[in-house]
């Protein structure tokens, strides 16, 4: 994969200044006793099912500790977004308001947990092996390096379809095309610029 054409989105962008802050920058320095302390809360191993709690004041993460090493740590990434990012209770929400809160957290511990400027340094080992070195379960990192791919199609679709339009654009310019036809096709033009240029 060419991890090049990768475009961040601003919540990765979010995590990437707060790690770089605070000199996250391999796989190894992803210690959840480290993490837990940029984010002020605090990792606790339990019997009951694992879940956050938090207030303005604390954050308690508690996670099963039935679970084996890499699930902890997806478990961990998941479950520190709501505190970061979310307010509210969420078993007093509409549903769908805490299934888009459970969709926010699946990304940000996608994000958290395997940074792309972090993977580009794993970016010729397989799947099983990036598991291994951020000590995470294989199919989480199959779900990240999933995204990363349709990402990177998703760029170079877009790059290609900009190339086209740019000459058909220039096209219009040595074509007996109507006025018209010319306004139409320069504002599709200007429309799909600043599309590309929204989403990076």
């Amino acid at each position: 994969m060419d991890f090049s054409l990768y475009k961040m989105s601003p919540l990765e962008e979010w995590i990437y200044q707060k790690y770089m802050e605070n000199g996250i920058q391999y796989a190894s320095d992803l210690e959840l006793d480290r993490i837990s302390y940029i984010f002020n809360a605090e990792v606790i191993c339990t019997k009951a099912p694992s879940h956050v709690q938090w207030d303005d004041e604390y954050c308690l993460i508690f996670i099963n500790d039935a679970l084996d090493e890499p699930n902890k740590r997806a478990v961990f990434f998941h479950e520190l977004c709501h505190p970061v990012l979310h307010h509210g209770n969420q078993r007093f929400m509409p549903s769908a308001f805490r299934e888009l809160q459970e969709i926010q957290a699946s990304h940000f511990q996608l994000y958290s947990a395997m940074p792309i400027y972090m993977l580009k340094q794993f970016q010729n080992l397989s799947a099983p092996a990036i598991a291994e070195e951020f000590n995470l379960p294989l199919s989480l990192v199959q779900t990240r390096l999933q995204q990363i791919h349709e990402r990177i199609q998703h760029e170079k679709s877009n790059r290609q379809f900009i190339a086209k339009i740019k000459y058909y654009n220039k096209e219009t310019n040595s074509k007996n095309w109507s006025p018209e036809t010319k306004r139409i096709l320069d504002k599709l033009y200007k429309q799909i610029l600043k599309k590309g240029a929204a989403n990076q």
